[in-house]
């Protein structure tokens, strides 16, 4: 009876030893399921982004227990193809990502080991983004209206302490709010806000503050009504108004 009991006990033991390895196989080798969901309305197909070494990320796509490498495919589960990408010890070199209609959704690509650039669409197919990276961070980036006109554009300097300029603009093309560096050496900028009929808003200076790392106020600035009547005068010194 004892031996029976034994052998009995010895049997499930195997077998759920072997449902346990089969079940482990089968989460190793099944791959998520992808729909429209993954697609969000503003920042668009991000999922992969952890896996993009070259903008910070720290995560690793493994398969049967090992890092990726070469190119991968995703799919929704209509079929259609969701990303390509090229991978190295499971993080991400070069990659695509589509939306469900078919069009391209993003375009990531590394120049080099410290430039990459990134160039976002809408799903319609028009450009939405244009990034150029350094050493991960971005210093320059351009943002479209879907009517194809200009929104953002910002640029910093090599060294990615400061801007060279940060601009943005209305979807019918007038300026909203223009930042230009004018004295590279004192790092002093004109700022200048329009309202959308093109009327200028308010015009000053600002210095950049190597210290604080930030911009701080200075001079004269002035605010204007709609009908370009001045509205007040502001005096500032090293960021203090003074009058």
């Amino acid at each position: 009876m004892i031996k029976f009991l034994l052998s009995a006990l010895f049997v499930i033991t195997l077998s759920t030893l072997v449902f346990s390895q089969q079940d482990l196989e089968e989460q190793m080798v099944r791959e998520p399921e992808f729909t429209e969901a993954i697609v969000d309305d503003v920042y668009g197909i991000t999922y992969y982004e952890p896996l993009n070494i070259a903008l910070k990320g720290d995560s690793v796509r493994m398969k049967r227990g090992y890092a990726v490498n070469g190119w991968i495919e995703d799919f929704y589960k209509s079929g259609q193809m969701l990303h390509r990408g090229y991978y190295i010890e499971g993080q991400l070199k070069i990659y695509k990502n589509f939306y469900p209609n078919g069009k391209i959704e993003r375009d990531f690509a590394n120049i080099d080991n410290f430039r990459s650039k990134l160039t976002l669409y809408y799903n319609d197919g028009a450009l939405k983004s244009q990034v150029k990276y350094m050493e991960g961070y971005p210093k320059l980036w351009i943002d479209y209206h879907p009517n194809g006109k200009m929104e953002y554009y910002e640029e910093y300097h090599k060294g990615l302490m400061y801007h060279i300029a940060k601009r943005s603009y209305y979807s019918n093309g007038q300026a909203s709010s223009l930042m230009e560096l004018t004295h590279k050496k004192k790092l002093t900028y004109t700022l200048t806000e329009y309202y959308e009929n093109g009327g200028i808003k308010l015009k000053g200076y600002l210095i950049y503050n190597k210290n604080i790392y930030d911009y701080q106020k200075t001079g004269t600035w002035v605010y204007y009504n709609t009908d370009g009547s001045e509205n007040k005068e502001e005096k500032y010194v090293d960021g203090q108004l003074k009058k």
